[in-house]
C-alpha cells in the first residue's frame, strides 16, 4: 500500500512539473482545459455555423447530414442533390458500374479511382466529389441510395419544401385533383 502511495505522489510531483495540474490554495487539483480545433477558417472572413434543418440518425443519417453542412457552407445544396441523383440513378442503370462500385471485395483504392473517373466525366461539384470519394473510401457506397434519399429530405427542407400526400377514398374527378394541386404548390 506504501509503494503505492509513493508512485501516486510521484506522479502528482512529475505532473507538477511538466505543467498538466494546477494547484489552488485548496489542494484541490485542477487540469488545465485542452483543445485541439482543426480550423479551416479563412483570416477576416465570419465563420458561420450551419445548422441542419432535419435531425437525422443512423449511418446513413451522418453522411447526408455531413454533405448537406459541406454543401450549405458551399453555397451548392439544390446542385449537389441533382448530382447525387444523378450519380444513384447512374450507379442503378449500369450493372457494370454497381457492381464496381458497391462491391467491398474491390480494392479501396480501385473504388475511389472509378469514383474520381466518374465524377470527372461527369463533372460533379467538389463537394459531391469529396463526398463520394469518402464514401468510398469507408466502403459505404452501398448505403449510396439511402445517403442519397436522406440527403434529398434535408434538401427539400432547406428550399422550404413539405412532402404532403393526399389519399382519397374515390378518384377525383380530373378538375377537383386541379385545383387541389394549384392549393398545395399555393401553400
Amino acid at each position: 500500500m506504501a509503494a503505492l502511495c509513493n508512485r501516486v505522489r510521484s506522479g502528482i510531483a512529475l505532473s507538477n512539473k511538466l505543467g498538466f495540474l494546477t494547484s489552488h490554495r485548496s489542494s484541490t487539483l485542477v487540469a488545465p482545459l485542452a483543445s485541439r480545433n482543426y480550423s479551416t477558417h479563412v483570416p477576416g472572413q465570419k465563420d458561420t455555423k450551419i445548422k441542419v434543418p432535419l435531425a437525422m440518425f443512423g449511418g446513413s443519417g451522418n453522411y447526408a447530414s455531413a454533405l448537406y453542412i459541406a454543401a450549405a457552407k458551399a453555397k451548392a445544396v439544390e446542385k449537389v442533390d441533382s448530382e447525387l441523383h444523378q450519380f444513384v440513378e447512374a450507379v442503378k442503370n449500369s450493372s457494370l458500374v454497381s457492381q464496381s462500385v458497391k462491391d467491398i471485395s474491390v480494392a479501396k483504392d480501385v473504388r475511389v479511382k472509378a469514383i474520381e473517373e466518374i465524377s470527372r466525366e461527369a463533372k460533379f461539384a467538389e463537394v459531391t466529389k469529396n463526398f463520394l470519394v469518402v464514401v468510398a473510401e469507408n466502403g459505404r457506397l452501398k448505403n449510396i441510395d439511402t445517403i442519397a434519399k436522406r440527403f434529398g429530405e434535408l434538401a427539400m427542407a432547406y428550399k422550404g419544401e413539405v412532402k404532403a400526400t393526399v389519399t382519397t377514398v374515390f378518384p377525383l374527378p380530373p378538375e377537383e385533383e386541379k385545383a387541389l394541386k394549384e392549393t398545395v404548390q399555393k401553400s
